[in-house]
């Protein structure tokens, strides 16, 4: 018999029991459908022919209600965007005494990929799975994000994951780095703005996970080192972020999460972007993002 697949088989069935207990839950619904004012289509339009970029986003603010969007349906590579759902999936299994946080992985020179900044330095040591996903989060670490992947299933138990939550179009089918292919037009490994945003509420703000395992994820997230160029360069002051940040070929760069405003604000944003050309080499859309933080934040009347 082969032990991994049944054991993966058994995670898999583990998550797909969870989407019953989600079903119904208040948070895990789609957004408020009440809109920010018209101009964000103008603006972000703007900024799609300023920094030669195609821009998908989602945005809810969470104490109004008030939503945004651009292109919001729109497929784009997932990229590192998938890690808060691999960890959020290892939290759930670990609340169930499915996985053990604490149980340390051998980390082997065949486990490092390129963007390994943590693993690289551990080779011939290990890694509790508490660690790696603090380094998935914090530091986008992509051998940590293989071996939290391989705890809980493989990439199918992203997906599967994705759905239990609310999430109806995300979809991962490879492993770091092949994922960040991104070649346009390829269905694998996608996302779209409405979708990851819809599954990041649950798990960020709603109920997927118990408080305690909620509040890690945040506070991993909100301690991420990559967030600088793009989320963080966009906020004005006062304000913060718990978000991570994805980025793969032909210009595809991420970032999602909550924004923190200085009088209690929560604002649920996700933006994800390709470049308008289909050169593989294409630069980091990193001041798009900014500015469409900038943006959004404005047309919600933050500033």
């Amino acid at each position: 018999m082969n032990h991994e697949i049944t054991r993966r088989q058994a995670l898999l069935g583990a998550i797909a029991a969870g989407t019953v207990a989600l079903v119904g839950c208040g948070e895990t619904s789609a957004p408020p459908q009440a809109r920010a004012r018209n101009t964000i289509d103008d603006d972000v339009a703007a900024l799609e022919q300023r920094h030669g970029a195609q821009i998908g986003l989602w945005a809810s603010d969470l104490t109004s209600g008030a939503t945004a969007s651009y292109r919001p349906r729109e497929s784009f590579a997932m990229c590192s965007t998938f890690k808060p759902y691999a960890v959020a999936v290892a939290l759930q299994f670990a609340s169930r005494g499915l996985l053990n946080l604490d149980d340390a992985v051998p980390v082997t020179a065949s486990d490092i990929v390129v963007n390994s900044p943590v693993l690289s330095t551990l080779i011939g040591g290990s890694i509790t799975l508490s660690q790696a996903c603090d380094a998935a989060l914090t530091r986008s670490d992509n051998a940590a994000g293989n071996i939290v992947l391989r705890a809980i299933g493989g990439p199918p138990a992203i997906t599967a994951f994705a759905r239990s939550v609310g999430d109806a179009r995300s979809q991962l089918d490879r492993w770091e780095p092949e994922l960040n292919e991104a070649l346009p037009g390829d269905p694998r490994d996608t996302t779209t703005p409405e979708s990851l945003a819809a599954g990041y509420r649950a798990i960020l703000t709603g109920d997927a996970l118990e408080k305690p395992h909620r509040e890690r994820l945040v506070g991993w997230m909100r301690d991420t080192r990559t967030s600088d160029e793009r989320f963080r360069a966009g906020l004005p002051l006062g304000w913060s972020s718990a978000d991570k940040t994805g980025a793969g070929y032909y210009g595809s760069t991420n970032d999602a999460g909550l924004l923190f405003g200085p009088s209690g604000q929560q604002i649920l944003v996700v933006v994800l972007t390709r470049s308008h050309n289909d050169q593989q080499d294409a630069s980091p859309l990193n001041e798009a993002i900014a500015d469409t933080v900038r943006v959004t934040l404005s047309n919600f009347g933050h500033t």
